[in-house]
């Protein structure tokens, strides 16, 4: 699916999917993305060489993400996920979380609270929550 979807979208046929072509793919998806979560998204997902567009292997780790999100909180989702994954490396980790608590206002978190949380959440026990577990903590993940 993502594939013909990327070949479908990818207008120029450049193997690259570009912000605006991504809008489109997006939007047959279900996905109605502002700027700021294209740029996000394309900031989350373009690995190295980072060249700004997503090729077809980053797109389809973007699709395999949505799929794991129910249609109507994806971009919800997707937004917190980004907004917590400060350094967009795909995993929510303890540090990063500790960070959120404190710009939440929950003060300090203690080492043992937060790594209570990342393990309530860390369903495959990896020490780190992917956006699929993410969603599913949140209750909005495909059953």
């Amino acid at each position: 699916m993502a594939e013909a979807v990327f070949k479908k979208y990818d207008v120029n046929g450049d193997g690259k999917m570009s912000n605006a072509e991504l809008v489109g793919a997006l939007k047959e998806l279900k996905v109605t993305a502002s700027d700021d979560l294209v740029k996000a998204i394309i900031a989350r997902y373009d690995k190295p060489p980072q060249n700004g567009f997503l090729e077809l292997a980053e797109f389809t780790a973007l699709v395999t993400d949505l799929t794991a999100i129910t249609a109507t909180k994806r971009e919800e989702v997707l937004d917190t996920f980004t907004q917590f994954d400060k350094d967009k490396s795909g995993f929510i980790e303890t540090g990063e979380l500790k960070e959120v608590m404190k710009a939440l206002g929950m003060g300090e978190a203690d080492d043992a609270t937060v790594q209570a949380m990342i393990n309530i959440a860390d369903t495959n026990n990896d020490g780190k929550v992917s956006i699929a577990e993410f969603a599913k903590i949140l209750g909005h993940a495909a059953e």
